[in-house]
């Protein structure tokens, strides 16, 4: 029996504990492994399900997810439209205060996950609709600036 890994050129036999490299002579018996219609075992998973790896990736996926957010009001990341809290502009602060005030929630039902996790939920799909979404805080409007050359050439400062 193998698994297959990341790498193509890399399998993992179970049987020897052992990495085989594309090239070697073990490699050679897996392919012959192969041609006998045998199948692998999918690349498994980078990490034990709620170990500490496990719930960084789920974190780290829920921070690319707010980033992706901000991001899409025309912030550079997350730092970025945090640092707007105090501003001095209505629009930006009022935004900045709804990304810290989701951040927070986010981060605190992260948490609760961490502390209890629910039966059957592992995968970072599974844990997004429990998560606070965007649009249950209160974002201002946003502003649609006119920035498109339109049919015309862009002008070149």
């Amino acid at each position: 029996m193998y698994q297959l890994t990341a790498d193509p050129t890399v399998v993992y036999c179970p049987e020897r504990q052992s990495w085989i490299s594309e090239g070697t002579w073990l490699w050679d018996q897996y392919q012959q492994w192969l041609e006998e219609g045998n199948r692998p075992m999918p690349i498994g998973p980078a990490y034990v399900l709620y170990s500490p790896e496990h719930f960084r990736a789920i974190r780290d996926a829920a921070f690319a997810w707010m980033n992706s957010e901000v991001k899409a009001c025309g912030y550079d990341d997350l730092a970025n439209c945090a640092s707007y809290f105090n501003s001095g502009v209505e629009r930006y602060r009022l935004e900045a205060r709804a990304l810290v005030a989701w951040r927070d929630e986010v981060n605190q039902r992260l948490e609760q996950l961490v502390l209890a996790p629910p039966a059957g939920i592992e995968t970072w799909e599974q844990v997004r609709p429990l998560l606070p979404q965007p649009e249950a805080f209160p974002w201002p409007a946003s502003v649609e600036l006119p920035l498109e050359a339109g049919g015309g050439p862009t002008a070149q400062l």
